[in-house]
């Protein structure tokens, strides 16, 4: 999914809950673990309040860009016209359906142009230009379509405008025809596809769907799919096929749907790092972190599967398009997960099948205890990718008692190499255990002092500055960094209260004020190979408590068959190799 620059602008902190101004929702028993579905209303529904501009009848959030002003997004509208909807109350219904008259308002309807069924994200925007739009808004709308038919609450001409604007949006997947291997947008296609044939009867849209279900769970084998280990994705694919359930027009496309949830369900469990309510990675895609600080929608889903055993704080950083839409999660009927009672092997590796367009991606995963590193053999380094992922428990203070220390390599992020496409940045990686060796690899000139970063938790310190190895202590765990290419280290601890401004990615949410650890790397002081500039280490995490690794034999080394990396950690080979 890719969403635009300002969408990820646009948050800010929520603090306590109270209880909704208007009508209530008791979740139907059947629902299972009621309580818990009950607390995911709630926090959909006190952020939309909190954040509801009455003068617009939308969801506006405040920005950082332009200061002092407010979005209004379509989708954080559409969710919280769907949470007053489930009420049943008069007053919530007529306020919902004003809402919604003003997200319809936001769609092209003009059959003769390329986004016709797409919507503005923002009502501010000059004109649509994200086709994902159509899948996310447009399911929204199914959704209270779908609510509108168990129980009417539209007036005639809302409801009429609402099926319109579905049938568009249907219309508008279905001439994309979205790659299977773009996981999260795939799946919600197919369920707004679903919805279109079983609640509309839209011509085509039945056999549409069940072809691209199929061409997804083609990729699931035994693996991952190809969107792997997202945080933030995985929620949304989990969203889809669970709506391709809802909206299930055959009994073929009904067990599909089921075998894809239960895939889904198995690799977010056999991922799953209960020490520290992580998902253990490598990511492919991620906007922040740690899960507990940041509106990672995987952890609401996680809340329910593992029958409220995740904590979900009141500050983390949230986003329209994630906390509004949780009312959606409540009313579904998301029981307990087996998958997440079972035990864990220590070491992992396995793959995310291809679609023909996206390669296969080689994982590998390793935890013990309170620790878990993953990594990726090859990965591009662009911006929201996440290739080598570390977590590990701390104590902390009340009320969890506990803290998540991390490591995350994110050499990809803006300020890492400016001009230059992640695109053209490879990440090389082999993993044993609790030890990687890396090699970041790029053809395309070095512009300046541009570094790779490697990034902690803002209580890590390096002891021993400019002493080999570097050593990087938080709480539990220590990190061993041996640099195998040249290039001066630097470590730095910053405290930012820019929620933009932060020195990371616009796609990297952190709650503000917050504090980071950053090793830095230099491009321009790294070795190069022909036209091949190489930026390689070896890292290994070890308890604080227990005596360093054994490494050596660094080397870096070219021949007829290209460059490679080597290193030796206990008795252990480590090597990367790549061509010139």
């Amino acid at each position: 999914m890719s969403l635009p620059r300002a969408l990820l602008y646009c948050c800010l902190l929520v603090s306590v809950s109270f209880p909704a101004l208007g009508g209530t929702w008791t979740p139907d028993p059947s629902l299972g673990n009621v309580d818990q579905h009950r607390r995911l209303y709630e926090i959909a529904r006190h952020y939309c309040e909190v954040n509801f501009d009455p003068d617009a009848n939308l969801v506006g959030t405040p920005c950082a860009n332009p200061p002092n002003k407010k979005h209004h997004g379509t989708g954080g509208s559409c969710a919280y016209a769907y949470t007053l909807l489930l009420t049943g109350d008069p007053a919530d219904q007529a306020l919902a359906q004003k809402i919604l008259k003003r997200v319809l308002a936001c769609q092209d309807t003009n059959p003769a142009s390329p986004t016709c069924g797409a919507f503005d994200w923002y009502t501010e925007d000059a004109k649509p230009g994200d086709l994902n739009s159509a899948p996310f808004v447009g399911g929204g709308l199914a959704g209270i379509l779908d609510l509108d038919r168990q129980r009417p609450c539209l007036d005639p001409d809302v409801r009429s405008a609402v099926q319109n604007a579905v049938r568009l949006a249907v219309g508008a997947v279905m001439r994309r025809d979205v790659d299977p291997g773009y996981t999260n947008i795939a799946f919600i296609s197919t369920a707004l596809a679903a919805a279109g044939e079983k609640l509309l009867a839209v011509p085509g849209a039945g056999a549409w769907a069940q072809a691209k279900l199929d061409a997804i769970m083609a990729l699931a084998d035994d693996g991952e799919f190809a969107e792997y280990l997202s945080p933030t994705y995985t929620a949304v694919a989990l969203d889809g096929a669970y709506a391709c359930r809802r909206y299930a027009f055959s009994d073929a496309f009904s067990a599909k749907a089921d075998a894809a949830i239960n895939h889904l369900w198995k690799q977010v469990a056999l991922a799953y790092h209960a020490p520290t309510y992580q998902l253990g990675g490598p990511f492919l895609r991620a906007y922040g972190d740690d899960m507990l600080e940041y509106c990672a929608n995987l952890k609401y889903w996680i809340y329910l599967a593992t029958d409220g055993a995740y904590p979900l704080p009141d500050t983390d950083t949230a986003h329209d398009w994630g906390k509004a839409g949780l009312a959606s999660l409540a009313a579904q009927a998301v029981a307990p997960r087996p998958e997440f009672q079972l035990p864990h092997a220590p070491w992992r590796e396995w793959n995310a099948v291809g679609s023909g367009t996206t390669p296969v991606r080689h994982l590998s995963q390793y935890r013990e205890g309170n620790f878990i590193l993953g990594t990726v053999a090859f990965q591009d380094e662009w911006k929201q990718k996440r290739n080598l992922v570390a977590y590990w428990r701390n104590d902390g203070p009340p009320p969890l008692g506990m803290s998540v220390g991390f490591c995350l390599d994110e050499s990809n992020e803006s300020e890492s190499i400016p001009g230059i496409p992640g695109e053209k940045i490879h990440f090389y990686s082999k993993q044993v255990k609790d030890a990687a060796l890396v090699a970041l690899a790029t053809t395309a000139p070095i512009p300046g002092r541009d570094v790779s970063t490697l990034v902690f938790n803002g209580g890590a310190v390096m002891d021993d500055k400019g002493v080999f190895p570097f050593r990087i202590q938080d709480g539990t765990i220590t990190a061993y960094l041996y640099p195998v290419t040249n290039g001066s280290v630097q470590f730095a601890t910053q405290l930012n209260t820019n929620p933009v401004s932060n020195g990371q990615d616009y796609f990297n949410v952190r709650p503000v004020p917050y504090r980071i650890s950053r090793v830095m790397r230099f491009w321009d002081s790294a070795d190069s190979i022909g036209n091949v500039h190489i930026m390689s280490y070896v890292i290994v995490f070890r308890p604080s408590d227990q005596l360093p690794p054994k490494v050596s034999d660094l080397a870096l080394k070219t021949d007829a068959n290209g460059i490679s990396a080597s290193a030796r950690v206990d008795g252990a080979d480590l090597s990367v190799s790549f061509k010139n």
